[in-house]
């Protein structure tokens, strides 16, 4: 080692450079990496939670008053759009449909009036006035008929007495507030459906962070190494007093229906793009409180203050190189000892 240091001496300035021949370079084992100047996305990482989106959460209330008389579903079960739910007897469909049955056999009868007058009209056995009274009675027992249908269609899916709940949208049960036997009415919520194919994430971002975000932004939210990409659709525009931070949110597309309401994640939003230059982070030295590197030149290396800019792995975003330059990415005890002694 002594030796090396000997040989060494003769090759090194102390100014802002090192400088040393390549067959000293190749025995201090500096290797060289070279810059390249890249698209760089600027990214906005947060701490987030994941919630249930408000426009795929449904409600289910009865149309009518009556008993659950059959359940199809339980908490926690996953269902289709238009899938069966509950049977609901009620005594309203029942009356109802008493009237439409009251209701067939007097349009039935007005029916067989109708045809038999309207015969003995034509053979001008009676005057007109009698088979046009027995039109309007048609007429009029054929629209209360189909006024007593169209009432018991616009309750839904009726099964004799009862009517038949169905889920309006797919997804899960996440309340069933209903059992056999239950008395239930309009104002009396039955089930509650989440659908988790979107979902909402709240972020909170430092109020200067917040200053880079804007709606339609686009970003991801992560977990496990699972990922869920999606779009920024609010940005608020108070902050919370108790974190002092921003909230932010992102509609996200739960292709896998990974993620659930209430997990913690990490949320990543793109804010823009800029050119720059990723190094190795070995390469970065720290002398005399500054971060430099390395910078081969002809005849040895030049001491180069630099600023990081971020950092992912074992990579640095850095400012002050060119691209196409070479900088040291080992042996650098020597150069970092000469650079400390400046």
């Amino acid at each position: 080692m002594k030796a090396l240091w000997l040989l060494i001496l003769p090759f090194l300035v102390f100014s802002q450079t090192v400088k040393l021949n390549k067959e000293v370079e190749q025995k201090l084992g500096i290797k060289l990496y070279t810059v390249r100047a890249t698209q760089v996305k600027q990214q906005l990482r947060l701490p987030s939670v994941v919630g249930e989106y408000s426009n795929l959460v449904a409600q289910v209330f009865p149309p009518v008053s009556g008993i659950v008389k059959k359940l199809f579903v339980k908490e926690g079960d996953k269902v289709k759009k238009g899938s069966p739910l509950a049977l609901v007897y009620s005594p309203h469909i029942a009356d109802l449909q008493a009237q439409i049955r009251m209701s067939e056999v007097k349009l039935k009868t007005a029916k067989e009036t109708l045809s038999r007058e309207e015969m003995l009209y034509k053979e001008e056995v009676i005057p007109y006035a009698r088979y046009y009274s027995a039109k309007i009675e048609y007429e009029r027992a054929k629209g209360e008929y189909q006024a007593l249908l169209t009432s018991l269609r616009s309750f839904g899916d009726v099964v004799g007495d009862a009517l038949l709940i169905k889920s309006p949208i797919s997804g899960y049960v996440v309340e069933q507030k209903v059992f056999l036997g239950s008395g239930v009415d309009p104002s009396k919520e039955m089930f509650k459906i989440h659908s988790h194919e979107k979902l909402w994430v709240y972020a909170y971002a430092l109020p200067e962070d917040a200053l880079k975000v804007r709606k339609g932004m686009r970003g991801y939210t992560i977990w496990q190494n699972y990922k869920a990409e999606g779009t920024v659709d609010y940005v608020s525009h108070e902050v919370d007093q108790n974190t002092k931070r921003v909230l932010i949110r992102l509609l996200v597309n739960n292709v896998k229906d990974l993620f659930k309401p209430g997990l913690m994640t990490e949320t990543v939003i793109q804010t823009g793009s800029t050119w720059g230059v990723w190094i190795p982070l070995q390469a970065v030295q720290r002398v005399k409180d500054k971060d430099v590197v390395f910078v081969r030149i002809d005849g040895g290396f030049e001491i180069r203050t630099i600023r990081k800019l971020m950092q992912d792995g074992n990579n640095v975003l850095v400012e002050g190189l060119k691209d196409g330059e070479k900088i040291a990415t080992s042996g650098l005890i020597f150069l970092k000892s000469q650079a400390e002694n400046e």
